[in-house]
């Protein structure tokens, strides 16, 4: 088998499994149960899966970078929809902010609206403003992105 398969195969067979068995995947592929793993493998747009596993093997869905970015923060910024997803499962708190930034806000930044979307499904407040920044409405506002301030102004209501 080649060497990028076994590690591959590895991954999607612990998807949807018991934080047991996400455990010893990740044992098996040498990638630590830690905050900083979690943080690390959101920052990796190719490490999702990984990121997915280490949440279901029980890392604080609030785990935090020196900087003060929550992991939701990081994997809205990054596109990982399935991983903020899992997060947000797992009781990510969706309006922690950290140098005037939250995942919602991060979502305006990228334009994805997809992104948006679940972090207002799960109680992402458009009109919260983070300590030193603007609310995801006011992003919305001020970079002209008029999908995305109709989808804010809605979910305000």
């Amino acid at each position: 088998m080649k060497p990028l398969i076994l590690p591959l195969l590895l991954v999607l067979a612990a998807c949807g499994r018991s934080p047991e068995e996400a455990t010893k995947k990740l044992a098996e592929m040498q990638v630590p149960v830690s905050p900083e793993a979690l943080i690390a493998k959101t920052k990796d747009t190719k490490n999702q899966d990984v990121a997915k596993m280490l949440v279901q093997a029980g890392v604080d869905p609030n785990a935090r970078q020196e900087n003060g970015m929550t992991a939701l923060m990081s994997a809205a910024f990054n596109g990982q929809h399935d991983v903020a997803r899992a997060l947000l499962e797992k009781g990510a708190r969706v309006n922690d902010d950290a140098k005037g930034f939250t995942a919602l806000s991060l979502a305006v930044e990228r334009n994805d609206k997809a992104m948006a979307e679940l972090l207002l499904k799960h109680g992402a407040e458009a009109r919260s403003r983070p300590s030193g920044g603007l609310s995801a409405l006011e992003k919305a506002q001020q970079q002209n992105k008029p999908d995305m301030v109709k989808l804010l102004e809605n979910a305000a209501k």
